[in-house]
């Protein structure tokens, strides 16, 4: 009987020592309120399906191809295929690694994604948008890296080009 307690002793020991900690795992980065800013806009208007049409609107004009759209949860998603790095820069990879006796490695394509969200506005008027631009990169050894897209100016644009959008649909222009 002293065996198997303390043989369930060691193995309690053991497992115990595998079990991993989430404290951090909540906890937002000192980047995130700034970030939600840069990626929000409220619109004064009471008719999120027109505003949603709109933004898909804005993403087709981008050369964004609609993956999902659903109205009543106010989702969009979106994606477009790009070449990756210019050719004049994996030209010089190219040399650059055959004077050093190494395999050159350079992006080759990446695929753009987008999610937008609207949900509804704290004081009940006026719907908030709030849009996330990220893409995948593969190289030329088939590897592929996610980084998310935070340019300021991808988003002033976007939503600039949106606020467009929902004042001429608005006006029905």
């Amino acid at each position: 009987m002293k065996k198997i307690i303390g043989f369930v002793f060691v193995i309690s020991l053991f497992l115990s020592g595998c079990a991993r900690y989430y404290g951090d795992y909540y906890m937002l980065d000192e980047q995130y309120l700034a970030r939600r800013q840069l990626e929000t806009r409220r619109y004064e208007t009471q008719n999120e399906e027109a505003l949603l049409v709109a933004s898909a609107q804005v993403l087709q004009d981008l050369g964004f191809t609609l993956n999902e759209s659903e109205t009543k949860l106010g989702l969009i998603t979106a994606s477009k295929d790009r070449e990756a790095g210019s050719t004049a820069g994996k030209v010089g990879l190219i040399l650059l690694a055959a004077f050093a006796g190494t395999q050159p490695v350079y992006d080759t394509n990446q695929k753009i994604y987008v999610t937008l969200v609207s949900t509804k506005s704290h004081n009940n008027y006026g719907y908030n948008v709030r849009v996330e631009f990220a893409r995948v990169i593969w190289n030329n050894m088939n590897e592929a890296r996610i980084e998310k897209i935070e340019d300021e100016v991808i988003y002033k644009d976007f939503f600039d080009k949106l606020s467009q959008s929902v004042f001429l649909t608005a006006n029905d222009i």
